[in-house]
C-alpha cells in the first residue's frame, strides 16, 4: 500500500501551520499628542450645530456648543482612552421654533472617554473615533421629555457617540460615525403635536446634526492641539 500522499498532506499541513506562526502580529496603531493637557472651546463661525433624530430626520438645531477636555501628551500612546470629554453643552435650541432645553450629563465627575481609532480619510489630519459614557435629556416646551444613552434592549445606560478632530484648525466635531445613542424613554407629548419635539422610543441620535461633515456641530478649541500618527 502506497502511503506517500498521505505523508505529503501532513507535511504541507505542518508548514502552512509554521508559516502563520512565524507570521509579524500587526502592530496596534499609536498615536502622537502635542502639547496635550486641557483644552475647551466653542462653536466653530462655520459650524451648523444640531442633534438630530435619525429615524425622524428632524434636527433640532441649536445656536450655541461648548466643550471642554483633555487629551494625554506624548508619542506611542494607545487610542484607547486617549482623551476625555468633561463638558458638552448645546444651547439655544429649538425644534420646528419651539425651544429645547438639551443637557448632556458629562462632567469632570463624569467624564466621557475618548478612543480614537485612525486617522481617516488618510492624509487629512483628520483623526476619528468615539466617546463613551455619553447621556442627554431632550425637553421642549410642550412637555416632550425624553432620555438618550445606549439601546435599552443592550441594556440601557449610557452610549457613545462618534467624534472627531481635525489639526488644520484644532476643530473637534460630532459629526463622525457613532451610532450609539437612541431614545430610551419618550413621554406622549413628544408624538402629539406639529410642533416642538418629534421622536420616539428606540429612535436614533445623533450629535451631528446634518450629517458626517466635520464642519457640523463642531467647536474650535485651544489651546491648539495636534495629533499624528506614525
Amino acid at each position: 500500500m502506497n502511503h506517500r500522499p498521505a505523508l505529503f498532506a501532513t507535511s504541507a499541513c505542518v508548514v502552512a501551520a509554521t508559516a502563520l506562526l512565524a507570521a509579524p502580529a500587526q502592530a496596534a496603531t499609536t498615536f502622537t499628542v502635542s502639547p496635550g493637557g486641557n483644552w475647551s472651546g466653542t462653536r466653530a463661525a462655520d459650524s451648523s450645530v444640531g442633534i438630530r433624530d435619525a429615524v425622524s430626520n428632524q434636527v433640532t438645531l441649536c445656536s450655541g456648543l461648548s466643550v471642554s477636555g483633555s487629551f494625554k501628551s506624548g508619542t506611542g500612546l494607545s487610542g484607547t482612552n486617549i482623551g476625555a470629554l468633561n463638558n458638552i453643552s448645546f444651547t439655544g435650541c429649538k425644534a420646528e421654533g419651539t425651544p429645547v432645553t438639551v443637557t448632556v450629563h458629562t462632567s469632570a465627575a463624569n467624564p466621557a472617554p475618548i478612543t480614537l481609532t485612525q486617522e481617516f480619510p488618510v492624509g487629512s489630519q483628520t483623526f476619528v473615533g468615539q466617546a463613551a459614557n455619553v447621556s442627554l435629556t431632550l425637553d421642549d416646551a410642550n412637555g416632550c421629555h425624553a432620555e438618550v444613552g445606549a439601546k435599552i434592549l443592550s441594556g440601557g445606560g449610557p452610549g457613545f457617540t462618534g467624534i472627531a478632530f481635525r489639526n488644520t484648525d484644532s476643530r473637534v466635531s460630532f459629526a463622525s460615525g457613532g451610532k450609539g445613542l437612541f431614545v430610551q424613554t419618550a413621554t406622549a407629548q413628544c408624538t402629539t403635536g406639529d410642533d416642538g419635539l418629534e421622536i420616539k422610543q428606540f429612535d436614533r441620535i445623533s450629535l451631528g446634526g446634518f450629517g458626517d461633515s466635520i464642519l457640523n456641530s463642531s467647536a474650535t478649541v485651544t489651546p491648539a492641539q495636534r495629533i499624528s500618527s506614525p
